[in-house]
């Protein structure tokens, strides 16, 4: 962002030595800085002097100074982005690099081959469906019980109901929570009331 001239030096003062030090181990590849360039970054990066301080060493006004190091940034961001930029590039073509093989199959026997794999599966989730108890899942009701209710209810109902001969056990009635805070009830009732 600063080679940008979005903020201030200060915020990238922190990245400024491993900068220099990449750069004079020669690891960022072809770039070329010139002399004033090269001792503000040795100075700044390496040496951490302040920018006063390379002032009166290098003897260039602050504001020239500056400017070598925006340009000395702007150089090593643009390197920064071409290393990037290769090393995806590169990652790019070894994937791009799928061997195709021909299968010995045609179209229509690898879909029939598929499809009795389809046809097992089905049959055993059949098997293994006709195996389970579904009666608690039975709606019950007679046929005519039935027709009655749709005829007095109409098309627009949502819910309807035909009445069961069997009844409810008392427990599948109230869960456990329900007694619980029933209970709780009763016993905010018997508190004595105090008056004043």
């Amino acid at each position: 962002m600063y080679s940008r001239n979005m903020v201030d030096y200060h915020l990238i003062m922190d990245l400024i030595p491993s900068i220099a030090r990449i750069f004079f181990l020669q690891q960022l590849g072809e770039l070329s800085l010139s002399v004033a360039q090269s001792a503000l970054l040795l100075g700044i990066g390496l040496q951490h002097k302040s920018v006063d301080q390379l002032e009166k060493e290098i003897e260039l006004p602050s504001s020239q100074l500056m400017g070598l190091f925006n340009r000395i940034i702007r150089k090593i961001v643009q390197q920064f982005n071409r290393i990037l930029e290769k090393a995806v590039e590169e990652d790019m073509v070894a994937t791009k690099e799928v061997i195709m093989e021909p299968t010995m199959k045609t179209l229509s026997e690898d879909l029939e081959e598929a499809a009795k794999e389809f046809q097992e599966k089905h049959k055993q989730e059949v098997e293994k469906l006709k195996g389970i108890d579904l009666s608690q899942y039975v709606i019950r009701g007679q046929d005519d019980e039935w027709n009655d209710v749709l005829k007095k209810t109409g098309q627009n109902a949502s819910v309807i109901s035909v009445k069961s001969d069997k009844k409810r056990k008392p427990e599948q009635t109230e869960p456990e929570g329900f007694k619980q805070k029933k209970m709780f009830k009763k016993n905010k009732d018997k508190r004595p009331k105090f008056r004043s």
